[in-house]
């Protein structure tokens, strides 16, 4: 096997690349700013087959520097393959065998698609400083009018990371009626101050260049050394503080040049490269306005808040965000998922642990395909469980199904794999959306199509839901596990008009036979830990919850024991309930 046949093995290619010039009229492709392009050219490639009713289109946006090659090779000798070819093929995340998937190069770009390097019709010279700033709404305008000459009418999925995820939002809030599902990944409703401040600078050190003439410079010497600089920049921005400092370290110091004040480091050698490859692939006008048109991307301001933003969308929303990132820092990309959730959306959000920055979507797409992929409704790749196993009790589930009534919602603070709002939501229609922080809980959820948040259960991770936005909150067993219990109680009725708690009583007579005759803390099915593993911080008994709820003044609507002994059941028909109960289902609600 020629080592060309070994890195293109699992790849889907060859692949083919095609250009469209978009039917416009005699006013040519308006932009949002007024100004019009006479002609629209777009570069696009396809993978994967388009069934016979349309139905299975899966569009990427790319972000800010890629294009249309996204999976495959063009040739077998080719180095390298399509910039998410792990994400993309048959058998994987996003599977071509299902799926046809469809990417194009963006408006603006200069990888096929008509930008500023390409020659204006009127005057048969590349346009350069006359070429009109766009918008990502521009963007995705002209993306629509190409699927338009595909024949394509609806999208299974609209999937974008980065910019790509602008995008996608866009997609999403401008063709509410035609996308069943957004997967965003690494992005934020708008670039934060600092990430705003990078670009800044990167698009200064570029048009001070003393060769970039105002954007005329094609038929001149290109404004190298500023373009270079500008991706410098940028790519310490995609990378991470941990991963640079396991990759470069200071001990690689060579003063080679000292009068250049170059000290020959492999991190110095590395950003010299990552800048003169950008400048071999990239236009200096393309990357202004790309840049521009991402600087000047901001949801809250254009719709007056993220919620007006999302209000008519009716796509289900993955979004994804990753640990290390801080071009993106996954506090900007909830948001998102906030405004989506105080919107009435249906969203699953998570988090994604890597070392690699916000090029970590690019780079490790384990856990990100096994996430997509059972968004998509497939299942490649497994992960071991840890921590808590997810609780149920047919019982339980019973009571507190009793106790919801049809179409209501659920916030499931615990959600473990999913299976109680899936059950509720088969027999009763509820909406609801779950709490978890196990990654191999929420892949189960996502494969129950229920939707999760990634979030420890805590003060803070409450904070984000808006006031009554819920019929119900349920804490399945999951009340002992927290800290500030009183505090975490007040937020629940502040965020859902009743609460249903499910808690095993450790006033039992079970854990006082266990305490009294033993000496050691209880192990049993209701508390199936050693001491030193549980994950309960807070033990309470029956009596307990109820002298708390009385301090809280909260209504005790309905409260029911359940008992496995028959001495329990004895004990607790005798009136003896904190002595008998096992276990403990109460709804409550503010007197």
């Amino acid at each position: 096997m020629r080592m060309s046949e070994s890195l293109h093995k699992d790849s889907i290619g060859p692949v083919s690349v095609h250009d469209q010039k978009l039917p416009l009229g005699p006013e040519g492709f308006i932009l949002e700013s007024g100004k019009s392009l006479p002609e629209v050219s777009i570069r696009y490639e396809t993978y994967g087959t388009l069934n016979p009713d349309k139905s299975n289109v899966i569009w990427i946006c790319s972000p800010l520097t890629a294009d249309a090659h996204v999976a495959g090779f063009y040739n077998p000798d080719d180095k390298h393959v399509g910039w998410w070819d792990a994400l993309i093929g048959k058998g994987k995340a996003v599977d071509t065998d299902k799926f046809f998937v469809v990417c194009s190069n963006i408006l603006g770009g200069c990888k096929g698609s008509t930008g500023p390097a390409s020659i204006d019709p009127r005057t048969g010279k590349p346009y350069g400083s006359t070429f009109p700033t766009i918008t990502i709404g521009d963007m995705v305008k002209a993306q629509k009018l190409l699927a338009d000459t595909l024949g394509i009418q609806s999208f299974y999925c609209i999937i974008g990371g980065s910019m790509g995820g602008f995008q996608a939002m866009k997609w999403a809030i401008y063709y509410p009626e035609i996308i069943d599902r957004v997967v965003l990944i690494a992005t934020s409703p708008g670039f934060s101050a600092q990430a705003l401040g990078f670009e800044i600078v990167g698009r200064d050190v570029i048009t001070q260049d003393p060769n970039y003439n105002n954007g005329d410079y094609y038929d001149k010497q290109i404004p190298a050394t500023g373009l270079s600089n500008a991706r410098k920049l940028a790519h310490i921005t995609y990378l991470s503080a941990k991963g640079m400092e396991s990759r470069f370290t200071r001990s690689d110091i060579r003063i080679e040049h000292p009068e250049k004040f170059y000290s020959g480091s492999s991190l110095e050698t590395y950003l010299e490269h990552q800048g003169s490859k950008f400048v071999d692939r990239f236009d200096a006008n393309s990357y202004l306005h790309i840049a521009h048109a991402t600087d000047t991307f901001d949801l809250a301001t254009e719709y007056g808040s993220l919620e007006n933003a999302f209000k008519n969308v009716k796509a289900t929303f993955l979004n994804v965000n990753l640990s290390s990132d801080w071009l993106f820092p996954p506090n900007e990309s909830r948001k998102i998922t906030e405004a989506l959730l105080n919107a009435g959306k249906v969203v699953t959000s998570l988090e994604l642990d890597t070392n690699f920055g916000h090029d970590g979507f690019l780079i490790e797409c384990g856990a990100l395909g096994m996430a997509i992929s059972r968004f998509l409704g497939g299942h490649i790749g497994e992960i071991q469980a840890t921590g808590t196993p997810a609780f149920h009790s047919e019982k339980d589930i019973s009571i507190i199904d009793a106790l919801i009534p049809a179409k209501a919602s659920i916030l499931d603070l615990g959600a473990g794999d999913g299976l109680l709002i899936d059950t509720l939501w088969k027999k009763k229609k509820v909406t609801g959306v779950g709490v978890e922080k196990n990654f191999a809980n929420i892949l189960r959820c996502i494969e129950r199509d229920v939707p999760v948040i990634e979030k420890k259960l805590n003060l803070k991770a409450l904070e984000s839901f808006a006031d009554n936005s819920f019929d119900y909150a349920v804490f399945n067993r999951t009340l002992p596990e927290v800290r500030n219990q009183r505090l975490i109680l007040r937020e629940i009725m502040r965020i859902a008009k009743h609460a249903i708690i499910t808690f095993p009583n450790f006033g039992s007579w079970e854990m006082r036979w266990a305490l009294c005759y033993h000496g050691r803390m209880p192990k049993s099915p209701e508390f199936p830990y050693e001491w030193y593993e549980t994950p309960n911080i807070h033990c309470f008994t029956y009596r307990d919850f109820v002298r708390l709820a009385e301090a809280e003044k909260l209504e005790i609507e309905k409260i029911v024991t359940v008992n496995e002994h028959s001495l329990s059941k004895w004990l607790t028909g005798m009136g003896l309930v904190n002595l008998g109960a096992e276990r403990v289902v109460a709804m409550v609600k503010k007197a």
